[in-house]
């Protein structure tokens, strides 16, 4: 289950498909496709990091990357 203390370079090198489905929840995520950016700052952001920059409710962020995973994990 991840939290908000994930950090999120580790959380999108464990679970690839979430950074397409992140893009298409919000157009703010498209810097993680940046490698520099993903290398970086991706390393030492937290995933609480990135809900205030992308403007996401936390608990509302947390809700949707653990249903994804929970969906993906069923198929």
């Amino acid at each position: 289950m991840i939290n908000k203390d994930d950090k999120i370079a580790r959380v999108l090198t464990k679970y690839p498909f979430l950074k397409d489905r992140l893009i298409a929840r919000n157009k703010r995520f498209e810097n993680l496709n940046n490698p520099i950016v993903f290398n970086t700052v991706g390393k030492f952001a937290r995933i609480s990091d990135v809900a205030k920059v992308s403007g996401e409710n936390i608990d509302e962020l947390l809700k949707f990357l653990n249903k994804e995973i929970e969906n993906y994990k069923q198929k």
